[in-house]
């Protein structure tokens, strides 16, 4: 092993952070969904991150171990983040700061400009709620960091120890986690004696692109790693993943050009816009439930799966070739609980009476 990989695997083992994931997670084969696509199908393989365990599991739980370690070296009071309403980093960053004690307070928007006439409350914001966080509503996405910033700016002014974590803890600490994630993937690869060519995955906000893309190059899996939006340009999001690599590199005392930046992002699975399924999204998330019984979310990982799929019917993998998936959870999106369940609990027994 070069001694430059060698010093920057020793620096990741040195920085602290949580080990509350459960690590491993499944690496595992995908015989019935590849059965379904046809011979000319690669080689297919999943790896579960939506078992990662804490807050229902996803990639955020890798990223945020580092995050709270940190809050704990600081002796944080104060946890604060940003996300949707349907937001898995949100989730997940009230459940760890549940398990630590520590205040958790989350500024989200709302998905439709005015859903007070729904009944029904996401899945994931009636989990924020149930681990004890703080949430605080705004209508549209630009609202939330100024108001992130504005309530920690009056919690430091009362004297509490604020950590603001950003979107998606998608910083070169956090990216750590998908670096380290590269290490336990080389470990199976290799009990497996599988090598791959592609990595698909569902990228926004670059902190888990960042990791894969430093990770694998320090672990030797010679894949090309590709990006799917579900949002956002594939060039906003590709300079994203490169200056948290950046960040990386210098975490880890690598130089810049020691490391490949060629970042791949692909926008074309996007669909009707964030949040919003597409006829492909909504057949590729059918596929993999009805094939290997294993659930994708509607606004990541089922966008990632429309890529791969296409890439294959287009012929743009080969049968020869081994393709990775992998799976970063958020299934509660698809899921709702019922708004003021106690009031019309009433209404309906008034009626039988």
């Amino acid at each position: 092993m070069p001694k430059m990989i060698e010093g920057a695997l020793d620096r990741l083992r040195e920085i602290p952070h949580l080990d509350w994931g459960h690590y491993p997670t499944p690496l595992e084969e995908l015989p019935r969904l590849r059965a379904s696509i046809g011979t000319s199908c690669p080689h297919l393989l999943i790896k579960r991150d939506d078992l990662t365990g804490p807050g229902f599991g996803g990639n955020k739980v890798r990223k945020l171990e580092y995050l709270f370690a940190q809050a704990i070296a600081d002796d944080a009071e104060v946890a604060i983040t940003v996300g949707g309403e349907k937001s898995n980093h949100a989730r997940i960053t009230a459940a760890l700061a549940a398990r630590l004690g520590i205040r958790a307070i989350l500024v989200l928007n709302s998905a439709a400009p005015d859903d007070s006439e729904n009944q029904w409350t996401p899945a994931s914001l009636a989990l924020d709620r149930l681990f004890g966080a703080e949430v605080h509503l705004v209508k549209t996405r630009e609202e939330r960091l100024p108001t992130m910033q504005a309530i920690a700016r009056e919690l430091r002014s009362q004297g509490r120890r604020v950590i603001e974590i950003p979107l998606g803890a998608s910083v070169p600490l956090g990216a750590l986690g998908y670096v380290r994630a590269a290490q336990e993937l080389a470990a199976q690869l290799a009990a497996r004696s599988v090598s791959l060519d592609y990595i698909f995955h569902a990228s926004s906000s670059g902190g888990t692109q960042a990791g894969l893309q430093v990770g694998c190059q320090l672990a030797g899996i010679d894949a090309q790693i590709i990006g799917v939006s579900p949002d956002d340009p594939s060039g906003t999001i590709a300079a994203e993943v490169r200056t948290i690599m950046r960040g990386l590199a210098e975490m880890l005392g690598l130089s810049n050009d020691s490391l490949k930046d060629d970042v791949t992002v692909i926008d074309d699975f996007i669909g009707p816009g964030y949040g919003l399924a597409s006829a492909e999204s909504d057949a590729a998330l059918s596929l993999l439930a009805r094939t290997e019984g294993i659930v994708l979310d509607p606004v990541y990982t089922a966008k990632a799966m429309t890529a791969l799929l296409a890439w294959i019917s287009e012929g743009r993998l080969s049968k020869r070739e081994t393709a990775l998936f992998w799976h970063t959870g958020g299934q509660m999106a698809l899921f709702y609980t019922e708004k003021s369940k106690g009031k019309r609990q009433k209404a309906k027994g008034k009626n039988e009476e």
